[in-house]
């Protein structure tokens, strides 16, 4: 922590919208659609998410949260952003991760601990995320979370989207 410097320029009013959509389901992965680049990535053998499991769905929507921080750094994205502009606007259908990120805490302790390494790329890409409730239906990510890859391809043509399967 002792790199992370202590300012940060003032938030410009609107954030900026590099087409971020993320979602999570419990029964296969993560989703994520950032302009277009696309990244899907299934449980680990084991990983149980869910009610009542150690992980639950706000801690999964987090990590989706978190692999897109990882994504727009990886893709440049962050870097090559106007200075100015150091707002990011994140979407997800899930409530409860949007006022996570918005208010920098959870009751969960694993989604804290996932926060954390959210806020520390922020820091270190001199970055805040502003997160938007979407409805499911259209959340672009929802398919890529279920695995359902043809679908994404096919609704966005397989010429505009880079195969990242696994790469991010």
């Amino acid at each position: 922590m002792a790199k992370l410097t202590n300012e940060m320029p003032l938030s410009s009013p609107e954030p900026l919208d590099l087409s971020w959509w993320g979602d999570a389901s419990t029964s296969f992965g993560i989703g994520v659609v950032m302009g277009s680049f696309w990244g899907v990535w299934r449980w680990a053998p084991g990983t149980m998410v869910g009610p009542k499991k150690e992980f639950d769905i706000g801690w999964a929507e987090a990590v989706a949260v978190e692999l897109g921080m990882h994504m727009a750094i990886h893709h440049s994205l962050i870097a090559s952003r106007p200075l100015h502009q150091n707002s990011i606007l994140v979407r997800s259908d899930n409530s409860g991760v949007t006022t996570v990120i918005n208010k920098g805490r959870s009751r969960s302790r694993n989604t804290n601990i996932i926060l954390k390494n959210i806020y520390k790329l922020c820091a270190e890409h001199r970055v805040h995320l502003v997160a938007e409730h979407v409805a499911g239906k259209s959340n672009i990510s929802d398919a890529l979370s279920r695995g359902d890859v043809h679908t994404i391809k096919k609704q966005y043509g397989c010429e505009g989207l880079p195969k990242l399967e696994g790469k991010v």
